[in-house]
C-alpha cells in the first residue's frame, strides 16, 4: 500500500508540472489581448477560470474531498485571525514603502544610470481626490464592492486554490518542509511555488516589476501551511490587492 501511495505522489507531482506549464502557457497567450474590448476580458476569465477548474478536475478524478485542496471550512476562524494581523502587520509600512517607490524610485534608479530599468518604475505624486457629493459617494462605494467582488472570486480564489491549494502540497511531497518560520514549516516548495506564481504575472508583461507578487507568495504559502485550509491565503490575497488598488488612486503620474 505505501508503494501505491508513493507511485501515486510521483504520477500526481508529474501531473503538476505539466498543469502549471499549461497555466503559464495559458498566461503568455492571453496577457496580450488584454487591451483589447470584450475579448481581453473574456481571455482572462478563461484563464482564472482553468486555474480554478485543473485542481476540482484533479479532486474529482482522484476521488479525493476538498481537504484535498485545503477547501475547508474548519479552520476558518484562525484563518480571519492570522489574515487580520497580517493585514495590520503589513499594510502600513508597505504604503510607506509604495510612497517612496512611486514618488522617488523612478528617479533614485534613474540617479544611478539604470535609465532602462527606471523606465519600468511608476514615476507618480501623491494627489488624494474625496469625492465631493452623494452621487460620487455611491459611484466610489460601487467601484470598491465591483474590485472587491473581483479580487476576492476572479483573482485570488481562483490562484490560491490553484498555486496554494493544489500545487504547493504536491510539491511537498517532492521537497518535504523543514523550515519553522513562526512555528510554520516552509521549504522549497513554498519558495518553487511563489516563484511559478510570481512568473505568471511576468509573463506576457515582460515588466521585471511584475515579479514583485512573489514576496506575498511566500506570506500566502505560510498562512496555507499554518492551519491546513487556502481561505487565510484567499483572504490575504484579496485585501492586499484591493489595499493596492486604493493605494494606486491616491497618486496621479506626473
Amino acid at each position: 500500500h505505501a508503494k501505491s501511495h508513493t507511485e501515486q505522489d510521483i504520477a500526481e507531482i508529474k501531473m503538476a508540472w505539466r498543469l502549471v506549464t499549461l497555466i503559464l502557457v495559458t498566461l503568455l497567450l492571453v496577457k496580450p489581448l488584454g487591451g483589447i474590448a470584450y475579448v481581453g476580458a473574456i481571455a482572462f476569465t478563461i484563464a482564472a477560470g482553468l486555474q480554478l477548474y485543473l485542481p476540482i478536475w484533479r479532486m474529482d478524478t482522484l476521488e479525493r474531498d476538498y481537504d484535498f485542496l485545503g477547501l475547508h471550512r474548519a479552520q476558518l476562524g484562525a484563518d480571519l485571525k492570522l489574515t487580520a494581523k497580517l493585514c495590520a502587520l503589513t499594510f502600513i509600512p508597505y504604503a510607506l514603502g509604495y510612497h517612496l517607490f512611486v514618488t522617488e524610485g523612478h528617479d533614485w534608479v534613474r540617479g544611478f544610470g539604470f535609465s532602462e530599468l527606471a523606465s519600468y518604475i511608476p514615476n507618480r505624486t501623491w494627489s488624494p481626490k474625496l469625492p465631493s457629493s452623494l452621487e460620487q459617494w455611491l459611484e466610489s462605494l460601487g467601484w470598491l464592492l465591483s474590485l472587491s467582488a473581483t479580487h476576492f472570486l476572479g483573482v485570488a480564489l481562483p490562484e490560491e486554490t490553484f498555486y496554494r491549494g493544489y500545487l504547493q502540497p504536491r510539491l511537498e511531497k517532492l521537497w518535504p518542509p523543514q523550515t519553522a518560520v513562526f512555528g510554520v514549516l516552509l521549504g522549497k516548495a513554498a519558495v518553487v511555488t511563489a516563484l511559478l506564481f510570481a512568473l505568471g504575472h511576468f509573463l506576457g508583461e515582460w515588466n521585471p516589476m511584475r515579479m514583485g507578487p512573489f514576496f506575498p507568495a511566500l506570506l500566502f504559502a505560510w498562512l496555507r501551511n499554518a492551519t491546513g485550509s487556502i481561505y487565510g491565503a484567499i483572504s490575504y490575497h484579496a485585501l492586499c490587492n484591493i489595499f493596492g488598488a486604493l493605494l494606486f488612486t491616491l497618486y496621479r503620474t506626473v
